[in-house]
């Protein structure tokens, strides 16, 4: 019984390491090759209620900045 849940222990343990070193996937890299104009939008439910941007030599901002966030990349 023992060796089970020794077994047991170093299984959830194994587990509980694999997750927590896991990489963080929050906002995803832009794409590749040349400038691109960042915009990050802001939503509560389905409604956009805010927005920043900056890249292409440009930056600015409306509404607000609280809300689930969502990143794009557009190309210049």
């Amino acid at each position: 019984m023992r060796i089970k849940q020794g077994i047991v222990a170093a299984t959830l343990a194994a587990a509980v390491l694999a997750v927590g070193s896991a990489p963080a996937h929050a906002i995803p890299p832009p794409p590749p090759g040349g400038d691109n104009l960042t915009v990050l939008s802001y939503y509560a439910g389905d409604t956009i209620v805010g927005q920043r941007w900056f890249g292409c030599s440009q930056s600015g901002q409306w509404g607000s900045q609280d809300g689930q966030l969502k990143v794009t990349w557009t190309p210049c």
